[in-house]
């Protein structure tokens, strides 16, 4: 079992995540080339969730965006919002605090949603042309389809870009160094929604605030005091506190698991088949958003540039993996393939045997010395007897292509690193080339305190320079 359910209604595990390799990797061994697709549901989903373009990637044009209802009248970006929510934190004024706070993570989502679902869009819409054929050329000469691929994704992110006015929420020349995305992508704007709750006298949104920050930073110990201060305050309705950043599968997730708790097979087999697919299209989104610009700091050739990008990307979406098992403050490592051990499991109580063996199946992919789940599927090759087919033995295909992608993955991943480091420690790329150079650069997080100590002192201190 991978969850207790007691330990979802208490609110916060001291457990915390893994941690992930934050170094990043400047490399010029190989040309970039595509990963393994994505699940068939999940590039469904993703075109369902973007409601246009993924039939006809011509038919994009530079029409006015839908979303013009959700841009702030004002013209401000979710940069400009957070910023004056912070200034009304500064200057003790709680309702446009909470306010413009609200508003920013509202800009920051339907930015993060837009980016994301453009680039899987049209990553399945040139999986379509490779699959049909569609090419240019008949003959794929010097590997130049590869690239005609990616002109064919260029052109199709540059219209969904203007389709969805992606780049009016986020004027790039006011975050060339990521301050503010890391501020978001972090989510420390929460220690000031906290401090902004608290004091307009919504103490169940303060809680939540803190135990949304709290999931994604386990160890804070501001935050921690301040969460359990806050579920102590009057008028508070424990019930409603809630991690506010939640992925949407956690609920199917859990929702599938306290059913097989309570032996409601067909609930469970439906809640976990449909967290099954929300998770592979949340975990997608995020490695979509990874996808994004990168400053090399030096000036590549050509095969080192994306050797370098593609490095940078591989291990932002290898962190996606990791972060989908951080679930209400407590990290479950692998926790993509616990949902064929549940499914097995519920497919057997209602007799479906080969939906039961086949999640077996899958999760052995993942767990291939796991004792228990062998013993579960000879009971049901005992029970149907003759029904038996070949496919009782064929794992679940998004469970295939999961595993495969994770496991070369991680091969690019050790390999990089690996022969890198030994670059480097050979002495052979201390010249001044770009080629095997290692970026070193370590980016300290800024420090933000849940009363707004600091941010008053810097506030302060430049009141007293003017």
């Amino acid at each position: 079992m991978i969850v207790d359910v007691d330990v979802f209604k208490m609110m916060i595990s001291r457990s915390g995540r893994n941690s992930c390799t934050t170094r990043l990797l400047v490399i010029g061994w190989f040309c970039c080339c595509c990963l393994f697709t994505h699940a068939v549901a999940q590039t469904t989903a993703a075109r369902d969730a973007t409601s246009a373009a993924s039939s006809d990637v011509g038919d994009v044009t530079a029409a006015e965006p839908e979303y013009d209802a959700d841009r702030p009248e004002d013209g401000s970006s979710f940069i400009d919002q957070y910023e004056q929510g912070v200034q009304a934190y500064l200057s003790n004024d709680w309702e446009d605090c909470v306010y413009f706070l609200e508003r920013a993570l509202e800009g920051y989502r339907t930015y993060y949603e837009s980016v994301a679902n453009c680039r899987m869009e049209c990553e399945y819409a040139a999986r379509d042309v490779k699959h049909r054929g569609d090419f240019l050329h008949g003959s794929n000469i010097d590997n130049l389809q590869h690239y005609e691929l990616i002109l064919r994704r260029t052109l199709c992110l540059s219209k969904c870009a203007r389709k969805y006015a992606i780049y009016r929420y986020l004027p790039f020349s006011e975050d060339f160094d990521g301050h503010y995305m890391d501020i978001f992508q972090e989510l420390k704007i929460y220690p000031y929604l906290y401090a902004c709750y608290v004091k307009s006298n919504r103490v169940t949104l303060a809680a939540s605030a803190a135990y949304t920050f709290l999931v994604k930073h386990p160890e804070d110990t501001a935050m921690k005091r301040n969460f359990e201060e806050a579920i102590d305050m009057p008028g508070i309705d424990r019930d409603e506190i809630r991690d506010l950043e939640e992925k949407k599968f956690v609920e199917l997730l859990i929702g599938g698991i306290v059913d097989e708790q309570e032996s409601n097979w067909e609930r469970a087999i439906e809640r976990l088949e449909g967290s099954i697919k929300q998770y592979i299209f949340d975990e997608n989104q995020c490695r979509a958003f990874c996808e994004g610009e990168f400053d090399h700091g030096f000036l590549p050739d050509f095969i080192t540039a994306i050797g370098n990008h593609f490095t940078n990307a591989l291990y932002c979406k290898r962190n996606c993996t990791s972060n989908m098992g951080m679930v209400r403050g407590k990290y479950y490592e692998n926790l993509f393939p616990r949902h064929y051990q549940h499914l097995q499991k519920a497919y057997y109580h209602v007799k479906q045997y080969e939906e039961s063996y086949r999640a077996g199946m899958s999760y052995l992919l993942f767990h291939d010395d796991d004792l228990e789940m062998p013993e579960a599927l000879k009971t049901i090759e005992s029970e149907a007897k003759g029904s038996v087919t070949a496919v009782f033995f064929k794992p679940r295909r998004e469970a295939v292509e999961y595993n495969d992608r994770m496991q070369y993955e991680e091969k690019l991943a050790h390999f990089a690193k690996h022969e890198f480091d030994l670059l480097e420690d050979d002495g052979t790329g201390s010249d001044d080339s770009d080629f095997g150079r290692l970026d070193d650069e370590v980016i300290e997080d800024e420090l933000l305190l849940p009363d707004g100590q600091q941010e008053q002192e810097d506030h302060e201190e430049s009141e007293e320079e003017k």
